[in-house]
């Protein structure tokens, strides 16, 4: 009987880190979109682009069609990729979906969360204070990641939580905002979701989550307008 090639050892290979080059392409032009660097109507090329991030043509294409499907580019016939026109309103439509499904994630999680993952939030919360006040952008945006992805795991949903993931996209990170006017608490306040998860109340958990990122929505789509990146838009 033939082994199956799925079961067969695999030769040696690179080691392959946690998160791909071709993911990192995506979440650098996403970025790029979202703080205006790259502007409505640039064409984006493959080959230019592969040339300035000192990588192959392949992760770059791979990108380009990913950021298409999720609405950050149009393919256009003979020109290749251009940067699509966001609005404010589907900005936020999008976020809406993302509360909504967080929302349930924090409830499911609030039912059952284990006296590790709860110290474990309350660690990272006050490493984000700390990193925040610090004005470490990185750090802190890293940490708060952390936050929420432990939240989402911890309702042992894993379909929701891909579709939490794949909405937090369109959420840019700082860079390239104004971090010294930003309110503190828009993005990190979350002492009311961890006293809800401490208190095991599902209801108040899922209410804590989607107040908290529409209020931060609202904030950051402020920001971004006053960057310019609805007004061609709109």
């Amino acid at each position: 009987m033939t082994e199956s090639p799925a079961t067969l050892p695999l030769p040696d290979g690179p080691a392959f880190r946690e998160v791909s080059v071709g993911q990192e392409v995506r979440e650098y032009i996403r970025h790029m979109i979202m703080t205006r660097r790259f502007k409505p109507g640039d064409r984006l090329r493959v080959e230019h682009l592969a040339e300035q991030m000192k990588i192959s043509v392949t992760p770059v294409r791979e990108a380009l069609v990913e950021l298409a499907g999720e609405g950050f580019l149009v393919r256009r016939p003979r020109r290749g990729y251009v940067v699509a026109r966001l609005t404010r309103a589907g900005f936020e439509d999008r976020v809406l979906v993302l509360a909504m499904v967080a929302g349930e994630l924090a409830k499911r999680a609030a039912v059952d969360l284990e006296d590790g993952t709860l110290a474990n939030l309350r660690d990272l919360q006050g490493a984000l204070v700390k990193a925040d006040r610090a004005g470490d952008r990185d750090a802190a945006e890293e940490i708060n990641h952390r936050f929420h992805s432990t939240v989402n795991l911890a309702a042992r949903s894993p379909e929701l939580a891909w579709t939490a993931e794949r909405f937090s996209r369109y959420l840019p990170r700082y860079g390239g905002l104004d971090w010294q006017a930003r309110p503190r608490t828009c993005t990190y306040a979350h002492e009311p979701i961890l006293d809800a998860l401490a208190a095991k109340d599902p209801d108040a958990a899922r209410a804590a989550m989607f107040d908290h990122l529409i209020a931060s929505t609202k904030t950051l789509a402020d920001e971004l307008e006053r960057g310019g990146l609805w007004a061609e838009a709109d």
